[in-house]
């Protein structure tokens, strides 16, 4: 069968979302709460879902439910929490097997959905609150989360980069939030923020899989229609998340010293080109693969890096070059990444390296017929874009990408920020991981 989409949005503030195809052999349903960024409530939205993943009315303790989830042959719950330009994401993912491949013909999908509508309609509340365990305990893991962002010196670059590349914007502010912000966190600040959550938010809803979910869906729709119609959502109806960052008239340089073996060296370029298919490619040629520029030059030739990669994000039109550098070298990193660009930019990279680019980059698009959770995943970062183009109509599109394109693309980038996370004269070792 091929591939099926449906789109509906039966009341104000509430979308869905279904992808279906009898290839997949597992269902997903994914529940997303979409709120502007803001300094605080993203931090306490996700202490809430933290909270609503382990419990609920029904199955009031962590070890109930989660006995419950492996009962439905290991099916797969949990929250998300993160942010697209200038909104925060907090959702709850669920994924089962199909039900025509349980033992006695159970319905898993329609009991793992009334488990989810359970979690988030009918949360473990007592006169109005979270049980005090439970909030504490999830209070304490986001404190945990925040220190550890901080103690990891490669999460702490690209953090820090990011806040100085959008310092003004609501893009600068982290979803996890601060850590004092977390320390004064109070059970009745969570409970606010659950009805906060439930009231104001553009809720988007996405079923993915083989298409045995035919009730679980229609449960989930009648229950969250209900209960859209019965609030008085006044948001935005949110069909593109794409926010387009102010590019700086000049670059900004940041170095910062850390007790630590190797330097990590953050380069964040912005463009405000629209071809994204030849952007990616562009970014991909650039430092996006095994065989790129950054990589065979700056880490292999000229042994400047440990890793040194790019990546393009689309919803906020920047590039990022991520790269670890051995202490003494970070300058001749930056001039050496830079000037590969510049390399690029004027038509440095043969057809052999464009049409190699272009099998891998189709290949990573083939990838989302994988799992109905990668298929799940590709089309809400399509609806993030405003439209519903499948990975096969992209596929397409990549196949017309020609090296006028690319090098346009190249053409729109324009540096915007370069952060070094310097290592001090007597670091410390970091964890091998990091050291790629």
């Amino acid at each position: 069968m091929a591939l099926k989409l449906g789109k509906e949005s039966p009341v104000n503030g509430l979308i869905f979302t279904n992808t279906q195809d009898d290839k997949f052999r597992t269902e997903t349903v994914i529940v997303r709460f979409i709120t502007p960024i803001g300094r605080v409530m993203p931090q306490r939205y996700r202490l809430v879902s933290k909270l609503l993943s382990e419990s609920c009315a029904r199955f009031p303790e962590k070890k109930l439910l989660s006995k419950e989830i492996m009962r439905l042959y290991g099916a797969q719950f949990g929250a998300l929490n993160y942010s697209v330009g200038n909104y925060a994401v907090t959702g709850f993912s669920a994924t089962s097997i199909a039900d025509r491949f349980t033992f006695g013909g159970e319905k898993v999908t329609l009991e793992l959905a009334r488990l989810l509508l359970d979690c988030i309609l009918e949360p473990n509340l007592t006169d109005g609150l979270f049980d005090q365990t439970s909030f504490e305990n999830a209070k304490h893991d986001l404190i945990t989360m925040i220190r550890k962002q901080k103690n990891n010196r490669h999460s702490y670059a690209l953090e820090r980069a990011r806040q100085l590349t959008f310092a003004g914007e609501p893009m600068e502010l982290n979803t996890l939030g601060t850590l004092e912000d977390a320390e004064a966190l109070t059970n009745e600040c969570a409970a606010e923020a659950y009805k906060n959550l439930l009231d104001t938010a553009f809720i988007s809803i996405s079923f993915c899989g083989g298409g045995t979910n035919t009730e679980a869906r229609q449960l989930i729709k009648e229950r969250f229609t209900d209960f859209a119609k019965s609030r008085s959502y006044t948001g935005e109806n949110i069909e593109n998340m794409t926010t387009l960052s102010k590019i700086r008239t000049e670059p900004q340089f940041v170095t910062e010293t850390e007790s630590q073996s190797q330097s990590k060296l953050i380069i964040v370029y912005k463009f405000d080109g629209e071809d994204e298919f030849a952007l990616r490619m562009a970014s991909l040629i650039y430092g996006g693969t095994p065989f790129s520029k950054l990589f065979v030059n700056v880490r292999e030739k000229l042994s400047l890096c440990y890793y040194c990669q790019s990546s393009v994000s689309g919803d906020v039109n920047t590039l990022v070059v991520d790269s670890g550098v051995g202490r003494g070298n970070e300058q001749k990193a930056i001039d050496e990444i830079k000037r590969q660009l510049e390399l690029l930019k004027n038509g440095d990279f043969t057809d052999d390296e464009l049409e190699n680019t272009r099998r891998y980059y189709i290949s990573a698009v083939r990838s989302a017929y994988d799992f109905s959770a990668d298929m799940n995943a590709w089309f809400f970062r399509r609806f993030t874009r405003g439209d519903m183009l499948t990975p096969a109509e992209a596929e397409e599109m990549i196949k017309e990408v020609d090296r006028g394109r690319v090098l346009k693309a190249l053409s729109s980038l324009v540096l915007d920020t370069v952060f070094v996370y310097e290592a001090s004269e007597n670091g410390t070792p970091e964890n091998e991981e990091e050291e790629v």
